[in-house]
């Protein structure tokens, strides 16, 4: 599997990580501080859990492509239409009643996908030995952080070899 898709993977697992997290608590408006202190057995122990999510996110990705596909929506509309929601102007992206039912009733079906999905990554986790906080901060370092990002890629790259 080429780096640039597991990159991808990895940013897609953090964000099923974080729908969770993201259901129950506000989205700060500032950047926390990003950890960067793990260890290499935090790292190695990282790239290896990654690799058994990998297949827990791919499912989840058809299912939610599945979804748009059921409810007759595009993914680049649903996108438009979900960012326009999040700045509270839904109805400036769209005044067809069908279309915001449709986007309405797959955003509901995508957000249970993804609550079981992330419910699964997280036992995951867990079964690995791993702690699931770790494995965040770790996956918001990856995404913050050019030094964490590098060391994960590089570790990355030695095992495909």
């Amino acid at each position: 599997m080429s780096n640039l898709l597991k990159v991808l993977t990895i940013s897609s697992i953090l964000m099923v990580c974080f729908v969770r997290v993201g259901n129950s608590q506000e989205v700060p408006t500032e950047r926390p501080q990003v950890r960067d202190d793990f260890t290499d057995d935090e790292y190695n122990q990282f790239v290896s859990v990654s690799k058994e999510l990998l297949p827990l996110q791919q499912d989840a990705d058809e299912k939610m492509m599945n979804t748009l596909g059921e409810n007759d929506i595009e993914r680049e509309r649903f996108q438009e239409l979900f960012q326009a929601q999040q700045q509270g102007n839904i109805r400036d992206a769209s005044d067809d009643p069908t279309e915001i039912a449709s986007f309405n009733k797959a955003g509901q079906q995508m957000m249970k996908i993804q609550e079981e999905t992330g419910k699964q990554i997280e036992q995951k986790i867990t079964e690995s030995g791993m702690d699931v906080n770790t494995f965040r901060e770790i996956s918001q370092a990856y995404q913050q952080n050019p030094e964490v990002r590098q060391k994960i890629d590089g570790l990355i790259q030695r095992e495909e070899q």
